[in-house]
């Protein structure tokens, strides 16, 4: 998120700029480069504030792919999908916490999408047996291929 002039008293913002602009330009270019700015420079309330890679990257892919970048897919194939909940289970799977590590690994595996861990080391992560994390994987299976019947109806 940016930093704005929000909430910060008037007096502090001319007292910060006034030394900023007291300082030789070595100086200035110096803190700078530390990244910092002077209030004034800083966006208002009322601006938008867009991050500057952001906006660089939305402006690089709106030339590369066309006018029509930004508009979604009405549907994705199957190898689209799992390749997005891989992406979001490895950051699951990346935190600290052992049990939503576990998790993340039993979902891996009832996706098809395969797992770096054995189902016994899965087991220790959420502190219960080999056959109950198997019973695990086998519920998850059955929940999604329930989940798909209903949307498949619809």
């Amino acid at each position: 998120m940016a930093e704005t002039q929000d909430n910060i008293p008037q007096e502090h913002q001319r007292a910060v700029d006034a030394h900023f602009d007291s300082l030789s330009p070595k100086a200035q270019a110096r803190a700078r480069a530390n990244g910092f700015k002077p209030y004034r420079e800083l966006p208002k309330s009322g601006d938008s504030v867009f991050e500057l890679d952001e906006a660089r990257a939305c402006h690089r892919l709106r030339q590369e792919e066309g006018a029509d970048a930004t508009i979604r897919p009405q549907s994705y194939t199957r190898a689209e999908v799992l390749a997005v909940l891989a992406v979001v289970l490895d950051s699951i799977g990346g935190k600290r916490c052992p049990v939503l590590r576990g998790q993340a690994e039993v979902v891996r595996i009832g996706l098809g999408i395969g797992s770096k861990l054995t189902t016994r080391q899965i087991g220790k992560l959420l502190g219960c047996s080999h056959e109950s994390v198997v019973q695990q994987v086998a519920s998850f299976k059955g929940r999604m291929g329930a989940g798909l019947r209903r949307a498949r109806a619809e």
